[in-house]
């Protein structure tokens, strides 16, 4: 991105690192160049950078397509030293980090100008949407993440789950300045929606650095998360259970959207492997947690899941006056089809029709209408 700022040029590089990503890479360089990245846009808006940490497939071969700025990082099972390294290869006084599985959807391009002369020194955060399957039935999971900075400012730290942090502790006279702001730049994230073999190995691979991180950091709870994510990923929600049980046992802030996530992720994995009675505990944390629609969501689940129809009844019904945060459906219409199956379970089969047919396309509820009759 070349922009103007006091008459000066403002200039971003793209940085990607990657690995055997010949099924994402052309589709997220494609998306790039779509909005005026790499040569063959003549580096309109920005310059991309790419590092690869050893293909073995076409990779290279296709992000040649569309950027000369292709470099080589031996693999040390540490994310952030590749980030970094690719940071280092770009000539941009901004970088904008973004994953071989994810696709640029849409940028402000004017707006973002606008941002950076506002906020030299933090950290852009942009809008996220993570494609998700289970059970046949995808879902869409929102979040914002931490992906336009000054290199001069900001690197990555950690081995895996990495966070942009300052280079200097303590920065001079930037302290005050530094912070974090939306961007209106929109990426969508593939790379949950794989078999499962593919799944469970990036999982293991996941948890064999975490595993080493959590000798260092035995009392940080956002690994514990992070390890109970990645037996989520495997599906294995025994092993979930315990290491979110674990990062929980910890004094965590709820106003952290990992701490909220893995309270969402404890309460479903209890729900999943019989201990629907121990889910009940979370009441004890409802007026910490209850601001987010995903964990009213959840006590609805966990009433409903314990026969107690009119308290679920009454947590869908909040969740269809809230506003949608992450997990799209939760304020719309998985909450409608909840509701319209407390309806059928009660008898109240015109009831449930009504509020199945809220829920729109929703597969279970078009299920639920065609063995009612109702389609």
């Amino acid at each position: 991105m070349n922009f103007y700022q006091g008459g000066t040029m403002i200039h971003i590089s793209v940085c990607i690192i990657m690995k055997n990503e010949e099924k994402h890479i052309g589709n997220c360089l494609e998306a790039l160049s779509r909005h005026g990245f790499g040569k063959k846009n003549h580096n309109r808006y920005g310059e991309i950078v790419v590092v690869d940490t050893g293909s073995e497939d076409r990779s290279v071969e296709i992000a040649r397509e569309y950027t000369d700025s292709i470099h080589f990082f031996a693999w040390i099972n540490d994310f952030s030293a590749a980030k970094n390294f690719a940071i280092s290869k770009a000539t941009g006084d901004y970088v904008l980090i973004i994953d071989a599985d994810e696709y640029l959807e849409s940028a402000d391009m004017e707006q973002i100008q606008s941002l950076l002369v506002a906020h030299p020194h933090s950290i852009g955060m942009l809008l996220r949407s993570n494609y998700v399957e289970e059970d046949g039935i995808r879902s869409i999971h929102d979040d914002r993440v931490e992906r336009l900075f000054s290199r001069r400012d900001y690197h990555y730290q950690y081995p895996i789950h990495e966070q942009v942090v300052p280079i200097q502790k303590e920065p001079p006279e930037k302290t005050a300045s530094l912070a974090c702001y939306p961007i209106p730049l929109h990426i969508m994230h593939y790379g949950y929606l794989l078999p499962k073999e593919d799944l469970d190995a990036k999982a293991r691979r996941n948890n064999d650095i975490l595993f080493e991180e959590i000798k260092k950091r035995p009392e940080d709870p956002y690994l514990y998360f992070q390890i109970g994510q990645s037996f989520m990923l495997m599906r294995d929600l025994a092993s979930a259970y315990e290491w979110y049980k674990k990062g929980l046992a910890y004094d965590v802030n709820p106003q952290l959207e990992y701490v909220q996530m893995m309270v969402i992720g404890y309460g479903e994995c209890m729900l999943n492997i019989g201990l629907e009675k121990e889910a009940l505990s979370l009441a004890s944390v409802y007026d910490d947690f209850s601001f987010t629609p995903e964990f009213v969501f959840l006590m609805g689940q966990i009433y409903l899941n314990n026969n107690m129809y009119m308290q679920a009844y009454g947590e869908f019904l909040k969740c269809l006056t809230m506003k949608e945060n992450r997990t799209q459906g939760v304020t719309s219409f998985f909450s409608y089809h909840n509701i319209g199956v407390i309806n059928e379970i009660l008898g109240n089969t015109e009831g449930a029709i009504t509020f199945y047919k809220k829920a729109g396309d929703y597969p279970r509820s078009v299920e639920r209408l065609k063995e009612l009759g109702a389609l």
